[in-house]
């Protein structure tokens, strides 16, 4: 399903949606949209050039999204964009020099993705690099966890711990999930029938309530 935007960002100028996006309070939104749609096109043909392994886009782009986005949510990076070019030519800069760093981290083992996302389709469940650095004991109990985890019943409680896994913080998965959400129009609601925002202390309930199941399971 695509998400279907609040607001037509369609008839905005780039750099009209920058200032919506710097402007207090951020809209997030129209961030998503820049990136996920109108330039979009362009951040495919710059992760093509370094990698043909699609499975990893989403990850480089969630990470670009963050790393404009700033820890403080200030928006540090894009407001250093100064409109001495075409927004388009300094975001080709920007995102090709994250992405490579992203992939970096991302694809070890003489190439070839080492990879625990459950949302990739395409792949074996567990991908564990056999380089002879962890012991046969070490690497079943990854196994085990990995396959407790791909039988959570709750979709954002296996997408927080795999996250998790992958080394990202609660402040960092908020804004992945988050994102994830807007993706594939999803709207959540709480007890009180308010419209739930993903944030670092709802990412580590869902993360100690996984946390809670998984030892069940593995220890059962």
């Amino acid at each position: 399903m695509k998400y279907r935007y609040r607001f037509d960002y369609k008839e905005l100028s780039d750099q009209q949606i920058v200032e919506k996006i710097l402007a207090v309070p951020h809209d997030e939104e129209a961030a998503v949209y820049l990136l996920q749609d109108r330039y979009n096109p362009l951040l495919h043909k710059l992760y093509n050039q370094l990698t043909k392994d699609a499975t990893l886009f989403d990850d480089c782009v969630n990470e670009l999204f963050i790393h404009m986005k700033g820890q403080d949510g200030s928006w540090h990076t894009l407001a250093t964009f100064q409109w001495r070019s075409t927004f388009g030519y300094w975001l080709r800069g920007v995102a090709f020099n994250k992405f490579r760093d992203v992939l970096a981290k991302l694809i070890e083992n003489d190439g070839h993705n080492i990879s625990i996302d459950s949302e990739d389709p395409e792949r074996p469940k567990v991908q564990i690099p056999d380089g002879g650095e962890e012991s046969y004991e070490r690497i079943q109990r990854k196994i085990m966890l990995i396959e407790a985890i791909e039988q959570l019943k709750d979709e954002d409680q296996r997408f927080v711990i795999l996250k998790r896994l992958q080394g990202y913080r609660s402040k960092e998965i908020a804004i992945l999930l988050k994102n994830k959400w807007q993706k594939h129009g999803i709207r959540k609601y709480n007890n009180k029938n308010e419209l739930v925002v993903p944030d670092a202390g709802y990412i580590d309930v869902l993360n100690q309530r996984a946390k809670e199941i998984l030892r069940m399971m593995v220890l059962d």
